[in-house]
């Protein structure tokens, strides 16, 4: 997939190696993991990316705000194709479900 998110509550996230841990990031806004594993990071995202979403709505009532978009280099890595970064996206339908009530 290389297009951008198909739904409010789909992100795109890169996967990589980093100094010896692995480190996921997402690309519409800026909220990452990093652990030992790809699943213990692919977990640990998914799980900053609930508590964002559900610490943006108790905070201004809309989903992500005042998160920005991740630097560009994290972009620059998703569209290289570059075979040691894993590109994937959360979809999240609790989340999506708390988004249509904001």
């Amino acid at each position: 997939m290389t297009g951008g998110a198909q739904r409010p509550n789909s992100l795109r996230f890169v996967l990589f190696e980093e100094e010896g841990a692995w480190v996921a990031v997402c690309l519409e806004r800026y909220i990452g993991a990093q652990g030992s594993t790809k699943e213990d990071v692919e977990q640990g995202l998914k799980t900053v990316y609930r508590a964002e979403l559900d610490y943006s709505l108790r905070r201004s009532g809309i989903p992500f705000h005042g998160i920005m978009r991740s630097p560009q280099r994290f972009h620059d890595m998703w569209e290289s194709g570059r075979p040691d970064v894993v590109r994937n996206t959360i979809y999240d339908k609790n989340a999506a479900d708390k988004e249509l009530a904001a």
